[in-house]
């Protein structure tokens, strides 16, 4: 897969759409698009972010953020919006409500505040959530399970 590079001191202005990787140094006004990896040492600030994984090393993000498989919040990066992913490990800030269909690894770096919404979540010592926890993507849900308990009494 091609990789594309948008330098520091680069400002773009717009959508950015990639059926690669991208490798993001400087600031993306806009929503961006990639079918690929995006490593983010930039910025972006748009409404929607929509990527197949992400390696965030630095920077910050403000936009609702879509990742199809696994997710990895550096200890420098600041997220301000929504984040739905297959997977994530989260060493830096969260502001806004985190869904993962599978594990969530918090590190003791981290800083989260919203809603989670993870099948597993481990959390380290050393991080600071002031969260909403629901452990929901599995076979089992608490309702129905005190429904039928309350229903056989």
């Amino acid at each position: 897969m091609e990789k594309s590079y948008i330098p520091k001191g680069m400002r773009i202005t717009g959508d950015v759409i990639s059926d690669g990787d991208l490798l993001l140094a400087g600031e993306v006004d806009g929503n961006v698009q990639i079918e690929g990896t995006l490593e983010l040492e930039g910025s972006i600030k748009g409404h929607d972010l929509k990527v197949g994984s992400i390696e965030l090393n630095d920077g910050l993000i403000e936009s609702n953020i879509e990742c199809l498989d696994h997710l990895s919040i550096g200890s420098g990066v600041t997220i301000i919006g929504n984040v739905k992913a297959g997977s994530a490990d989260v060493n830096g800030a969260v502001r806004g409500d985190l869904d993962v269909e599978g594990n969530v690894n918090v590190g003791s770096t981290a800083v989260l505040e919203g809603r989670v919404l993870a099948k597993n979540v481990s959390i380290d010592l050393g991080a600071i959530c002031n969260i909403d926890l629901t452990k929901n993507y599995s076979e089992h849900r608490a309702t129905e399970f005190f429904e039928e308990y309350l229903s056989s009494k």
